[in-house]
């Protein structure tokens, strides 16, 4: 190889290594969750995450922040063990060592760190961010929940979380007790799936850095160890 070509391919690498490190400045290089259990049901991996303005908060925690349990706050307190993705904001996560199926009822539980107002008896009165979410069986096609932000129906970011392996014993894959929102992959027509993409429906705003939908957790309610079989 000539000396020009060796500067030129040395060049073209070091722009390469420059234009990954300005494009994803938040993002960082290890995106897994290698301490965890095998087959534990919660999500494995951070695929990318494209913050939106105002958000950011829990960034230099990642991927930890939003693999792993949730740490829930209660029905009037919202948990800032969280990951704030900006407004229109959006993350993209993956299950390795198991998947999410379709099971009786619910199957997948997502936790933000909603709240209530008051003494906590009227569920319409809070402080929620919400968020359409997206699940896929190979991170290439897509299947999005319908949803209503006027009734917050299919949306992600609106039941407080009461799971808090720190403070209690509620399974976090217990919908009648963990709180998060439920979703159920019969409602988009798959049998499975090992990505869920969350983005930020731009509804509510908080101090800087905290804007958008705070992810704190996603687990299978329903799961076994990955399929090849179609979905």
């Amino acid at each position: 190889m000539s000396r020009h070509r060796q500067v030129l391919l040395h060049t073209v690498c070091l722009v390469l290594v420059l234009f990954r490190t300005v494009a994803h400045p938040a993002f960082p290089g290890r995106t897994d969750d290698r301490d965890a259990s095998r087959a534990d049901p919660f999500v494995d991996r951070v695929v990318s995450f494209e913050p939106g303005p105002g958000g950011g908060f829990g960034k230099e925690r990642l991927p930890k922040i939003v693999l792993g349990p949730p740490r829930g706050a209660g029905l009037r307190a919202g948990s800032r063990h969280v990951l704030s993705l900006g407004q229109r904001g959006r993350i993209t996560l993956a299950f390795v060592d198991n998947q999410v199926t379709d099971g009786p009822g619910g199957d997948l539980l997502i936790f933000e760190n909603a709240f209530l107002d008051g003494d906590g008896t009227q569920s319409t009165r809070g402080f929620f961010e919400l968020a359409k979410v997206e699940v896929s069986v190979d991170g290439v096609s897509w299947k999005a929940f319908p949803y209503d932000t006027g009734t917050r129906k299919g949306c992600a970011g609106w039941h407080p979380v009461f799971a808090n392996p720190d403070k209690n014993q509620i399974p976090a894959t217990d919908p009648k007790r963990a709180g998060g929102d439920l979703f159920d992959l019969r409602d988009v027509g798959l049998r499975y799936a090992r990505y869920v993409r969350i983005t930020d429906l731009d509804n509510a705003v908080g101090a800087s850095g905290t804007v958008g939908f705070d992810l704190d957790a996603i687990a299978a309610v329903h799961s076994q160890p990955p399929s090849k079989s179609p979905p």
